[in-house]
């Protein structure tokens, strides 16, 4: 059992730089959830599984019982609404733009106890190294109402983790509230890969010299040393999730 699944993320299709669109791409809903499969089961320069799919909890709903992931970490983001999330026990009520990582073998449970629709964003991912730290750290919680925003001179950002965890030597990621009309930056490269989330407004990425436009719900995925620089498209402040990992 444990070679065929080897076997199978060895085989896994390179995931490539591109914009997935929220607003296209098929959804499932039943009477408890919709949810957006964006793909499954890619692979990158460091992840050799990889999946992203948003969820939307219909009120006063519980998604499932408490589990664990065994061999995969989640990165989750919440898209709106409020989210009740219960790690090892530890039980949070998280607003739109908070964060949360589980590592693996820790259990997990999210509920939708409000009166309104709750999204989140779910990626899992297993790691290329021959050997996951699960030392490194601990499954953590970052709630956006706790995370200090700091004015800039295009608009301001929020600084939520940069540490390792048992797949990543290093997981960074910070929001970036970017004034209308600007570029953050000009192009430029670097060896980790990047998810752009965006979770307001619109923008322009430059990738490799092609342009694709975004808008409130898609998101990006810059593969590792590709060339990219993204600019704020729209007549409002653009605002986005910016993680990177290697």
């Amino acid at each position: 059992m444990i070679l065929n699944s080897v076997v199978s993320y060895s085989q896994n299709e390179a995931l490539t730089s591109a914009v997935f669109s929220y607003q296209n791409t098929p959804k499932i809903e039943d009477q408890h959830r919709i949810s957006t499969p964006f793909f499954k089961h890619k692979s990158t320069q460091f992840l050799e599984d990889f999946s992203i799919h948003h969820t939307v909890l219909k009120p006063k709903h519980t998604l499932r019982p408490a589990h664990i992931q065994k061999e995969q970490e989640e990165l989750l983001i919440v898209s709106e609404g409020e989210l009740s999330v219960s790690i090892n026990n530890e039980i949070k009520v998280l607003g739109a733009g908070s964060a949360f990582v589980i590592l693996p073998g820790d259990e997990q449970m999210m509920n939708n106890l409000s009166d309104s629709n709750t999204g989140y964003y779910v990626l899992i991912y297993k790691s290329k190294k021959t050997e996951q730290n699960k030392e490194k750290g601990k499954s953590q919680m970052y709630d956006i109402k706790e995370t200090a925003f700091k004015a800039q001179e295009k608009g301001g950002r929020r600084d939520f983790m940069n540490r390792p965890t048992a797949m990543f030597d290093r997981l960074e990621m910070h929001a970036t509230y970017l004034n209308a009309g600007l570029q953050s930056h000009a192009p430029h490269q670097h060896l980790a890969d990047e998810i752009i989330l965006m979770l307001d407004g619109e923008a322009t990425m430059s990738i490799d010299g092609k342009d694709l436009k975004a808008q409130k719900g898609d998101f990006y995925y810059l593969s590792s040393n590709c060339l990219h620089g993204i600019t704020n498209t729209g007549k409002t402040q653009a605002a986005y999730l910016a993680f990177q990992f290697n």
